[in-house]
């Protein structure tokens, strides 16, 4: 019941009327209003299963339903339970007089709300939040089943699979599994993305039959915990990638299969994609005894059907291969569940198994492949802490390497990773007064790294990485004769066109540059068409924080200057066209949006070689370039200028 201190206004009192009537399907009188209101928003639930607080029937007379003050908030409504404690949150955030945003508390914290953000009256963004997790769900048919997830942790996924296997729910099981458009945007290898394709198109496809199948997870079953060890890191270039890659390889599930009986499923490989993990492989329940076939994408190999072992793709492995593969086998099942006290001496045996086969194998794929392997899987452990003297060790490989005179772009692949290692933790340990020694330090290292492998394919990183600091420490003509070098010298490498890119950009001012780029809804955008106009191109991404800040002076610019043929083209180095959807959605910025897959190493980005934002360059209304290192700040006296000349 309400009291006589809650004021019902009628606009409002019409909004939850025709809301309530609309979702919960009772149909409410004008004059029943006051007295059943609240028994009415207690009606709403969550469109998604997530424990919230309801009270029970005999205390809602105690509960109360208070107006948002419509002076520091969106119109709604508040309910709050016998004890005062918030329950649900009513709003009406577009103001058009329906609710579009729901909320749900628990123990007073926030940790579901459902969204209607297009404000067609039907919820197409599902939110867990505070302690319910982290998952952010899109309905794009609007149907009550998420299509995509904007937003999900690794463990969440696990739980994920487990609901969809004990629902045989085909459609909740496809919204895991990694997307062409998302294996795309990662900018794999084409191998990689060729299995990585093979493998999701075949767990889609076979989930339903898996699901009916297996006889571990039933109705009674209920997810218990995640397991894996820490994400790791696959650097730029491993396989002929773009972009790294955060992944885990190797995930499984702890289900309770009823009557306190524990099982094992098998999810295989996880791979990030913005800000959700997404699944590669078909769920496999492990069964003592059985080799499991799905995972092992980027840090192992695994045992083909026949008696061959299969490294890197090349059939031919030794008697002494297979030998020491199945022995790596069972050290990398133990580091999965492994004591952190146990994770050092498991990870310095692997590491040491990957040297063996090497040295046994007869094929220089294999062998590559072993090295390789012992490089990424040292260096990831030893940067997640879990193997404090990797590092050490994979200075000892290298010298074993050379001894055995291994291929050299291989020593290098090893020696890379073990620069970039050092780096990093001595940049984490030091402080501010002690960085611009590091890095120097770090500048040699990478010099001399070039200078003892020149044709090595990561010296094309390595020059890369000395061209950019030059350029940021203002030594223009020194990082322009790096780039170039890059380009003559690795001339069809990912680090050679944006090189390429880098050194057009530095040589670009009072000089006219080919730009082309396609727009978020697909179309093509040529710089050559803007003929007679002021352009500003500006580089940013939803995660700079800068780039937003800088948003505010360029649309102050684009307002004042419109008139005068002035154009401003951002072009987003997200990983995601969804993230910069999403973020232009709240904001009104009327002009071009430019989005490829690739992030930093999109070929938006490639083009004038940029790896850092906020990068803008503005163009004169001759095509020529008139300032490509221009600030935010500086834009409206750059544009006066400019247009003061006209």
């Amino acid at each position: 019941m309400f009291t006589s201190s809650v004021e019902i206004k009628l606009p409002l009192k019409g909004l939850l009327l025709a809301t309530l009537a609309l979702i919960t399907g009772f149909d409410i009188g004008e004059t029943a209003f006051a007295q059943s209101s609240l028994e009415k928003a207690l009606k709403f639930k969550p469109s998604q299963s997530v424990e919230i607080d309801t009270p029970e029937a005999a205390k809602i007379a105690n509960c109360k339903l208070e107006e948002l003050d419509a002076a520091v908030s969106k119109p709604g409504w508040i309910v709050y339970d016998e004890n005062g404690r918030m329950i649900r949150r009513l709003l009406d955030t577009n103001e058009d007089r329906n609710l579009d945003q729901l909320a749900y508390f628990r123990n007073g914290i926030e940790v579901y709300r459902d969204i209607d953000s297009d404000f067609d009256k039907k919820f197409d963004q599902m939110r867990w939040l505070g302690t319910a997790g982290t998952k952010w769900g899109l309905d794009r048919n609007q149907d009550g089943t998420i299509d995509e997830w904007k937003v999900i942790s690794a463990e969440e996924v696990s739980f994920e699979v487990v609901e969809a296997i004990k629902l045989s729910e085909e459609s909740r099981f496809a919204a895991l599994v990694i997307s062409e458009k998302e294996i795309t945007e990662l900018g794999l290898g084409s191998a990689q993305s060729e299995e990585v394709t093979k493998r999701a198109d075949a767990a889609k496809k076979q989930f339903s039959e898996f699901a009916k199948s297996q006889k571990m997870i039933d109705s009674n079953s209920t997810w218990i915990h995640f397991g894996g060890m820490r994400p790791g890191v696959v650097p730029t270039g491993t396989y002929g990638s773009k972009a790294d890659l955060s992944i885990y390889d190797s995930v499984t599930a702890v289900v309770d299969s009823g009557s306190q009986q524990h099982g094992q499923l098998s999810i295989g490989t996880l791979i990030r994609v913005g800000e959700s993990w997404r699944i590669v492989d078909l769920p496999e329940l492990i069964v003592e005894g059985q080799a499991i076939a799905n995972g092992g994408l980027f840090y192992q190999t695994v045992p083909d059907a026949g008696p061959s072992l299969v490294a890197g793709g090349v059939d031919g492995a030794t008697d002494e291969e297979q030998k020491l593969f199945a022995e790596y086998e069972k050290i990398d099942t133990l580091i999965q569940g492994a004591a952190p006290a146990d994770l050092p001496g498991l990870n310095a045996t692997r590491a040491g198994l990957f040297m063996q086969m090497a040295a046994a194998s007869k094929s220089p794929e294999n062998r590559s492949n072993w090295i390789r392997q012992m490089a990424d899987t040292v260096s990831s452990a030893w940067r997640s802490g879990e193997f404090p003297a990797g590092n050490e060790l994979l200075t000892k490989n290298i010298d074993t390497m050379k001894q055995l005179d291994a291929d050299p772009n291989d020593i290098a692949y090893a020696e890379y990773r073990r620069l970039t290692n050092v780096n990093s933790r001595q940049l984490e340990d030091a402080s501010p007064d002690e960085y611009d020694a590091l890095q120097k330090k770090h500048l040699d290292s990478l010099r001399e790294f070039v200078k003892q492998y020149p044709t090595a394919d990561p010296s094309s990183e390595a020059m890369f990485q000395i061209g950019l600091q030059e350029e940021f420490d203002g030594n223009i003509e020194v990082a322009r004769d790096w780039y170039a070098q890059i380009v003559k010298d690795f001339a069809d490498t990912q680090p050679a066109r944006k090189a390429r890119g880098a050194k057009m950009r530095l040589e670009s001012e009072g000089n006219v540059i080919p730009f082309v780029g396609k727009t978020l809804d697909g179309k093509q955008f040529e710089l050559a068409a803007r003929k007679d106009r002021v352009v500003l191109l500006q580089y940013w991404a939803t995660w700079c924080e800068p780039c937003k800040d800088d948003l505010r002076l360029i649309k102050q610019a684009f307002e004042k200057y419109r008139d005068d043929n002035f154009e401003v083209v951002s072009i987003s180095l997200d990983n995601s066209d969804e993230l910069v959807r999403e973020f232009l959605k709240t904001e009104n910025l009327p002009w071009f949006h430019l989005y490829e897959p690739g992030g930093l190493d999109s070929p938006l980005a490639e083009q004038l070689g940029v790896s850092v934002v906020p990068t803008m360059i503005l163009i004169g209304a001759d095509g020529k370039v008139v300032d490509r290192n221009l600030s935010a700040i500086d834009l409206d006296k750059v544009l006066s200028r400019e247009f003061k000349k006209r």
